[in-house]
This record gives C-alpha cells, sequence and structure tokens, in this order.
C-alpha cells in the first residue's frame, strides 16, 4: 500500500505436524494486517497475532477444523495475543482447559531434554491482547473490493481444488467450480489484473 508492506508473514498450518487450523490462520493474518495498516507499522515490526493461542482456546476450533466467525468474535470478546506469546505446534491441547498458560507464557533454564517439552519451567506472563471493535460478513466481489480498499485484508472460505493445492504459488487465482464446498480460509490482500490482462 503507498509502497510500504503491512502484512505479517506467511504461515504454514502444517509445520511441525498436520492441523486443520487454516480457520484461525486465515483470521488472524487478516485481523494482524489490518493493525499493520491502522499502525502504520510505527515500530516497523510488523504484528503477527496468535494462531496457537486460538487453536488453544478453541476459540473456533480445533487442529480438526473450526469457523473462522468464532475468531472474530473471540477477537471482539477477548482480544489475541501477539504471535511471540505461544509457538505454534500445530497440535490441540491435551487434557486441560485453556488457561492464561495457553495464551501467553515464558520459560526458564534449563533447556528441555530431547523428547520432553519442558513445560514444568514455564509460567503465565501479562500480554498485549489485541481487540477488533467489530467484525461483519462481506458477500461478494463488490464488497470484498469494497472493504479490501477500505480496510485492508480479509478472511475467505475458498475451497481448496486439487487444481489450487498443485498450480498455486501466488498471486491471483481463478478457477470456476458449479457446486461450491468451502473447505479452506485464507487471508484476501487485495484485488486486481495481471500484467497479462
Amino acid at each position: 500500500m503507498d509502497g510500504k508492506n503491512y502484512m505479517s508473514w506467511n504461515k504454514n498450518q502444517h509445520i511441525p505436524r498436520y492441523c486443520g487450523s487454516c480457520w484461525a490462520q486465515g483470521t488472524t493474518s487478516a485481523i494482524a494486517d489490518r493493525f499493520n495498516i491502522m499502525n502504520g507499522l510505527q515500530d516497523s515490526t510488523p504484528i503477527g497475532l496468535n494462531a496457537q493461542a486460538i487453536v488453544n482456546c478453541q476459540a473456533g476450533g480445533s487442529c480438526d477444523g473450526g469457523d473462522p466467525a468464532k475468531v472474530y468474535e473471540y477477537a471482539f470478546n477477548h482480544g489475541i495475543p501477539d504471535s511471540s506469546c505461544e509457538q505454534y505446534t500445530a497440535f490441540n491441547l491435551q487434557g486441560r482447559e485453556c488457561t492464561d498458560f495457553d495464551l501467553c507464557r515464558d520459560c526458564a533454564p534449563p533447556a528441555p531434554a530431547a523428547g520432553d517439552d519442558g513445560l514444568e519451567n514455564c509460567g503465565a506472563v501479562p500480554h498485549k491482547k489485541y481487540y477488533v471493535s467489530e467484525y461483519y460478513s462481506v458477500v461478494g466481489a463488490d464488497q470484498m473490493k469494497s472493504e479490501l480498499a477500505e480496510w485492508g485484508p480479509i478472511s475467505c472460505g475458498i475451497q481448496a481444488t486439487e487444481e489450487f493445492d498443485t498450480t498455486y504459488f501466488g498471486g491471483i487465482y481463478s478457477q470456476h467450480i458449479d457446486n461450491l464446498e468451502l473447505n479452506h480460509e485464507i487471508s484476501v490482500i487485495g484485488y486486481g489484473v495481471t500484467e497479462e490482462g
């Protein structure tokens, strides 16, 4: 935007293991990018929001899939910690409910042994929360373009087809599908035409 990149970083929801958290990744990415635009990257470090905290608290789902709209609801009611609060483990919480410990923590030495998570040396820490002031749906290309132009990136459900998975590596993607079945959430950052038209 005006020669400045306000985007947070690309994320792979399947590292270090397979996790169906696109619903958390696409939404936290779009929200973070809007904060970066709103703040003008004042400290030159982009804000990234913590998708793992969203998975931990099941704020819309888990590694088994989820509802992106619930992330916006969670951000409105509770706020989302930044990405430095929690490593992305691509794993659902096991045997406990989400607590402050699962939103933002820091750990003390010694380093854990191989295969040990080392959580016994960790504790919850105070953290900044990023809230949305409102959330709503947009439908159709015209509303999407208006929202993108006025406020910045939006999260969006798509059908990730085999063609999409094997041929899309960036830029503008287009595919006609007669019977759409949404199965993937992404962050849409812009619109336009290619240099080839």
